[in-house]
């Protein structure tokens, strides 16, 4: 993943041992904690020993409808351990439908109470996202709508970044405001 003159705020590629019913880790948590609770939505952490045919090959995936019963609203939520100070972000992921024959759910990404819905196609493969989102603070998740079926999209490395200066832009604006100067002088004299 890589941001061309961006400050990464937020990464996660869910490494661990995938399982069912994944609380989370350093970066997301599983909402509602702690994660794995008959009867409340939830997600699984898919990847090498554990349906690694869901995840891209070698990676883990989260499967966005986990595996705790049908009937959750919604499905399945990761939400970020960081808020974010108010600001611009552009959110970078991989997304994937499930795979799996299910009904295509929607997935709202959210940052606070700003968010956008994508409804990748059941046989979508993973796709690459780049989501702006201007003048936002808060947490971010994803959210897994539903139908509630234990086959929920697919989401695999995350990232969250705030524009960074432009290489040289310092420098340049200082050359700009040197040479206004510079033109002022000359004009008075």
């Amino acid at each position: 993943m890589q941001f061309a003159h961006a400050v990464i705020v937020i990464s996660d590629t869910f490494a661990g041992t995938p399982q069912a019913n994944w609380p989370g880790d350093s970066v997301f948590l599983s909402i509602p904690q702690p994660g794995n609770v008959t009867g409340l939505p939830s997600v699984d952490l898919v990847g090498p020993g554990f349906f690694p045919t869901l995840a891209p090959a070698g990676q883990n995936a989260v499967d966005l409808d986990g595996s705790t019963g049908y009937g959750n609203s919604p499905a399945g939520e990761l939400q970020s351990v960081q808020s974010l100070a108010l600001g611009n972000y552009t959110v970078q992921f991989e997304l994937a439908g499930n795979m799996r024959g299910a009904t295509a759910q929607t997935t709202d990404l959210c940052i606070g109470t700003s968010c956008q819905s994508l409804t990748p196609s059941n046989t979508q493969p993973y796709t690459l996202y780049d989501l702006t989102f201007t003048g936002v603070s808060g947490q971010v998740s994803f959210t897994d709508g539903g139908p509630f079926d234990q086959q929920g999209n697919l989401l695999a490395d995350v990232g969250v970044s705030t524009p960074g200066p432009v290489p040289g832009a310092g420098l340049a604006g200082l050359a700009a405001l040197a040479l206004a100067g510079l033109y002022a002088r000359t004009r008075r004299a």
